[in-house]
């Protein structure tokens, strides 16, 4: 006899993430693969765009959906599972594409999110998965499951968790309040170097390596030689080929995230040193070296001993939430949709975060200027 099971899912721009959970709460199988998406483009600003040519955004929704429930079939057989329901966790983008709506609104002003309510879809023949809502345009479910649970899980009053992949979505908690804004990152992390198969990881510690030898100024003024050719270096056995157009990307990115999260603290009416603890998750954040964020000036260096990587917070939120115990432990769940019961907490949350307009903002402006160059902070 097959045991019962439910499927959390973490869909990012990058990557699909998948955990099969017990009626007891315990995760019985996980897995990982490639969003098969990325023909469409290597970051969200490409898949808005494309969704608006011929039938590209039914082209995507078909094959996320296809790859989602062949993954939730090959797991279901591997451990002789029957999965009756899930929770889908995803970026704005990545959600609206499941839902098979239009992301026309994603990609101009003023930005509006094509859905903002939990909303169902079926998958496996009809079984109910829950597609969560996040609170804006750009600060997803992704993030605000992610920090409905660390925050949940700390005794700290001022925190912020950073969630980072092709995009940079940060909440802070100040006390009983919550702030969010959203850093625009582009493909550099993830992917500056993908046609080499070198990711983010890689390429920070390449460039932190040039500025430690002095064969790079933190100012980022190139050298002709460095423009013309570039550099090769290696890490940890792996050679990588730096260019100017990487220098830049990563430089912009750095930019953006640190200024965002300055500006963050200070519209919270905080100051660096009352953050008690900074998180870091998302696909890149989980493999970025710290001590190399430092380096390059993406975070502050008071933070450095503050910060807590923390892995796939997505994934790990909807495990949360599916560990409800009116549904799991008390063997309440007999079918259907979710009970709204289950995402109470999770809404109240969410609906809380007052998102900040960093675009057009003096203040970040300056901040973001200010922070083009790869000096320590």
């Amino acid at each position: 006899m097959k045991k019962t099971a439910f499927a959390a899912i973490d869909v990012g721009t990058t990557t699909v993430a998948v955990s099969l959970i017990d009626e007891n709460g315990h995760i019985i199988a996980k897995s990982g693969l490639l969003n098969p998406q990325h023909v469409f483009g290597s970051d969200v600003i490409s898949r808005i765009t494309l969704s608006e040519r011929k039938n590209n955004l039914a082209r995507m929704h078909e094959m996320i959906i296809e790859s989602i429930s062949g993954e939730l079939l090959r797991l279901s057989e591997e451990n002789e599972a029957e999965v009756v329901c899930g929770i889908i966790s995803a970026n704005t983008t990545m959600a609206s594409i499941i839902l098979d709506r239009s992301i026309d609104s994603l990609g101009r002003a003023p930005f509006e999110c094509p859905y903002d309510e939990n909303l169902t879809i079926k998958l496996l023949d009809g079984r109910p998965f829950t597609v969560i809502a996040g609170t804006s345009a750009f600060i997803g479910a992704d993030a605000c499951i992610g920090a409905y649970t660390l925050f949940g899980n700390s005794s700290d009053e001022n925190v912020v968790m950073m969630d980072l992949g092709t995009n940079g979505e940060m909440i802070l908690k100040k006390n009983d309040e919550l702030f969010a804004v959203s850093a625009a990152c582009g493909p550099a992390f993830e992917n500056s170097t993908r046609a080499s198969g070198i990711y983010g990881k890689t390429t920070l510690s390449a460039i932190a390596y040039l500025i430690k030898r002095g064969e790079l100024s933190r100012e980022l003024l190139l050298t002709e030689d460095f423009i013309e050719n570039g550099r090769d270096v290696c890490i940890s056995g792996t050679r990588i080929h730096l260019t100017e157009k990487i220098i830049r990307s990563i430089q912009l990115a750095v930019a953006a995230i640190y200024s965002s999260l300055i500006f963050l603290i200070r519209s919270a009416g905080l100051k660096t040193e009352d953050i008690e603890r900074l998180y870091i998750s998302g696909g890149f954040g989980f493999h970025m070296s710290l001590s190399d964020a430092v380096t390059l000036g993406m975070i502050p260096e008071s933070l450095l001993d503050r910060t807590v990587v923390s892995g796939n917070t997505s994934l790990s939120g909807a495990e949360e939430l599916l560990r409800n115990d009116k549904i799991l432990l008390d063997k309440a769940y007999t079918g259907g949709e979710l009970p709204e019961e289950v995402f109470k907490e999770y809404d109240i949350f969410r609906k809380s975060i007052k998102t900040l307009a960093a675009g057009g903002n003096s203040e970040y402006e300056e901040l973001y200027l200010k922070s083009m160059t790869f000096n320590k902070r």
